[in-house]
């Protein structure tokens, strides 16, 4: 169902935008048919009489009327410039140097921590190993 209403009115629209031209004949001052095509006939279908070029010479005259919707399809007329666009500066530091974080023993050399002793720490623990 939605399906269908979409395509009605998306055939609505396209009609509606694009236009129609409307052929009118008059014929002895009354309008006698209409229609959404040309045809080129030389002589008239109602009376019989033959069309003439000269609009006073003859009982009958076409018109041609286009229907569409201008409203919605006319350009603004009004300048509208662009909105500015923003440039990014990108900066480089090229003498940017990470420091270098120095060990606590550097900095430290005193610790209060006991002396080491002479014993190595696998005879001190038991760790022998063949």
């Amino acid at each position: 169902m939605k399906k269908l209403l979409v395509f009605i009115v998306a055939v609505f629209y396209l009609g509606t935008s694009i236009g129609a031209t409307v052929n009118l004949h008059y014929c002895m001052g009354r309008l006698t048919n209409w229609d959404l095509s040309v045809k080129e006939t030389h002589t008239c279908e109602s009376c019989g009489m033959v069309k003439s070029t000269s609009k006073k010479g003859g009982c009958c005259e076409d018109k041609h009327h286009r229907l569409q919707v201008e409203k919605d399809q006319k350009a603004e007329s009004r300048y509208q410039p662009e909105a500015p666009v923003a440039i990014a500066v990108v900066t480089t530091y090229a003498d940017f140097v990470t420091p270098v974080i120095a060990s606590l023993a550097e900095e430290h050399p005193v610790s209060n921590a006991p002396p080491r002793g002479k014993v190595p720490l696998r005879i001190r623990y038991c760790i022998f190993r063949i």
